[in-house]
């Protein structure tokens, strides 16, 4: 990994630490690092960071051994950065600086110049005039104050100062301090341009939410989960420069993809209950989407994806999923009213089973009609989940995939279907799976 360290010459005058690394969740979960290389003049060192995020540890070094740390409450002034809200945020942030301060005196305001030497926690201002002399103003008699040009002012953040105890002989050594913070979720925004009926050129961008901090040069891995798993994909982004008080952009892919134009439908799991068993029935309509092959070496973070035609011209905008490299995306384009679906299931047969414990089995018959009234030829991408076993000799030319969560005794299975139909066309699916039922109560 990429080391950040400073002069010694700026450190000796200033010890906070800057940001180095940030591993970033999507939902907004932060585990940052702080470091620097910093002078040893004596042990124990004194180190700042910026931030209400508590810290939880100093990582190990090789150099030196850590033999007791501990941290405090600070106030770190920053340059630059948002506003001052008032005269005495103006006053305390210009610390420091040459000042031309307005007080009243009865009806009439007078001017007063020196630099801005304290303001108490009251609001007071203790200023030294050219000829040395303080002078105190009080909060009460204060009304306006204008600087010099070229002055700079400072900003209060909170922070922490840290004390480290270390065991080592060495000039200087690297200090890194880590711990959790929650910021704004990141998120990613893509763009699809089909360029040809079968291809599409994908850019992805990354935008962060503004910081209250530069960092000239950070390590970022960016960390996405699945849709309700625990797998998730990480991307590293190994040196970026991270502009405070600004909506921070960076550019993750751009690559041609294959797509194919296809029409979905998920269906739902028509078993409304199992004590007693209910089933339902379903009617709805196919929708237009794009089955985009990820064909790069990195995953596609979901997000919302802008989708523009040959010509340039705005189509659609959607949303696509996390996608793996290798894998299958869908983006949504729209209802397609000329495609109908209807689902119906029913119960066949109900036996007893040998455990006396179980409740009985039964055996439920689906059947799926498909009409085509458009006048051009769709390929269907079929999903629906159900809850029992299935029947794998009555599942026609379906896919089962089995699902990771059970329903009451039963596994859930996701039954797929893929099929081209013509113009006017219709077609009729059946399958037939096991549902156990609930121990009857006696």
């Amino acid at each position: 990994m990429m080391k950040l360290y400073l002069w010694l010459s700026v450190l000796w005058a200033q010890s906070v630490l800057p940001l180095s690394r940030l591993v970033y969740y999507s939902r907004g979960k932060a585990y940052w690092v702080r470091e620097a290389v910093v002078p040893i003049l004596r042990s124990p060192i004194t180190i700042r960071i910026p931030g209400r995020a508590v810290p939880t540890t100093i990582l190990p070094q090789t150099e030196y051994k850590v033999q007791r740390w501990f941290f405090l409450p600070d106030t770190i002034w920053r340059d630059g950065g948002s506003s001052p809200e008032s005269l005495e945020d103006f006053l305390r942030w210009h610390v420091g600086s040459m000042a031309w301060v307005s007080y009243s005196v009865g009806n009439e305001w007078e001017e007063i110049q020196g630099t801005i030497e304290k303001v108490s926690a009251r609001g007071d201002v203790l200023l030294r005039r050219p000829s040395q002399e303080r002078v105190w103003m009080p909060k009460k008699v204060l009304r306006a104050a204008r600087i010099e040009p070229t002055a700079s002012f400072k900003r209060p953040v909170p922070g922490w100062r840290i004390i480290v105890e270390i065991d080592t002989n060495l000039p200087a050594g690297r200090v890194a301090v880590a711990g959790w913070d929650s910021l704004s979720p990141w998120r990613a925004v893509h763009k699809l341009r089909l360029i040809s009926p079968t291809r599409a050129l994908l850019t992805t961008q990354i935008e962060l939410p503004p910081f209250s901090e530069d960092a000239p040069q950070i390590e970022l891995f960016l960390v996405q989960n699945e849709n309700d798993s625990t797998r998730s994909f990480t991307w590293h982004l190994p040196m970026q420069k991270l502009i405070a008080f600004a909506e921070n952009r960076f550019f993750l892919i751009h690559a041609e993809m294959p797509y194919t134009d296809v029409y979905r439908a998920s269906l739902p799991d028509l078993v409304e209950r199992l004590d007693p068993l209910t089933l339902g029935s379903w009617r709805g309509y196919a929708e237009r989407s794009l089955q985009l092959l990820n064909t790069g070496q990195i995953a596609i973070p979901s997000g919302t994806v802008e989708i523009f035609d040959e010509q340039g011209l705005p189509l659609a905008q959607s949303q696509i999923s996390l996608t793996a490299p290798a894998a299958t995306g869908y983006v949504a384009l729209s209802n397609m009213a000329g495609i109908e679906l209807r689902l119906q299931e029913q119960e066949t047969r109900r036996e007893k089973v040998k455990d006396p414990n179980a409740g009985p089995k039964v055996v439920i018959s689906g059947t799926l009609r498909i009409q085509n009234n458009t006048a051009r030829e769709a390929r269907l991408v079929i999903q629906k989940p159900i809850t029992g076993q299935p029947v794998m000799d009555k599942l026609g030319f379906a896919r089962a995939t089995p699902l990771p969560e059970r329903r009451g005794p039963n596994p859930r299975f996701l039954l797929q279907w893929e099929l081209l139909l013509r113009p006017g066309a219709s077609e009729t699916l059946e399958y037939s799976y096991d549902l156990l039922l609930p121990v009857p109560t006696k």
